[in-house]
């Protein structure tokens, strides 16, 4: 259950928990003082797992800006990995013949990936069947059957199925609106939540529901 998907319509809060579970699980940031006081702190794994993890975070809208191509992407998207793993783990040498896991793999290290908005690029003008492909194959050959990955989280617009109608991203579990039991409550506003906002700020909860 390492590979988790959570499909959303936009504005539903997946980037905010995205970049939540990555100040969670991160070595770059001692989070104490954010998590102590909620209600994680009182699981037993909770010291186990915060600020325990190499976090590889990456947010595909912003990757995306001013991009013209597919090549230009995936360009941009393997520099990018490669000179941070580079920067972080100096016994890694820059070699054309390696892949992109091949860098994970040298780097003798685990990481937890959090991917918001995975799916953004297919919105592009420049997307097409190959170019699609190609961007499954990429996140395939990263994330799939790799020692390296502890947790592979993703977030996205529209179910995996409608992208990968082979084997590509089959590993992962998706969690949408007519599946989801698990974490829907983490998504949006309960009921209840709403409720006690209504009183809280003395608003009528009948006149908004």
């Amino acid at each position: 259950e390492k590979y988790i998907c959570i499909t959303r319509p936009r504005r539903f809060g997946k980037t905010i928990n995205a970049q939540m579970l990555a100040t969670y699980y991160t070595k770059g940031y001692d989070s104490h003082k954010i998590f102590d006081s909620l209600l994680i702190s009182k699981e037993g794994t909770y010291k186990k797992h915060l600020n325990h993890y190499n976090v590889i975070y990456i947010d595909f809208t912003k990757l995306l800006t001013r991009m013209n191509t597919y090549e230009e992407f995936e360009n941009r998207f393997i520099e990018k990995l490669v000179d941070d793993l580079c920067e972080n783990y100096p016994i890694l040498k820059r070699n054309s013949k390696y892949t992109l896991s091949d860098y994970f793999t040298q780097s003798l290290s685990s990481f937890v990936f959090i991917m918001d908005e995975w799916d953004a690029i297919f919105q592009m003008d420049f997307m097409d069947d190959v170019s699609r492909k190609k961007f499954l194959i990429l996140l395939k050959d990263l994330l799939k059957d790799n020692s390296y990955v502890e947790l592979a989280y993703m977030t996205g617009v529209l179910p995996i199925a409608k992208y990968s109608s082979g084997s590509e991203l089959n590993m992962f579990g998706e969690y949408n609106f007519m599946n989801d039991t698990q974490y829907s409550d983490y998504f949006g506003f309960t009921r209840e939540e709403v409720k006690g906002l209504c009183k809280k700020y003395n608003m009528s909860f009948e006149e908004i529901s």
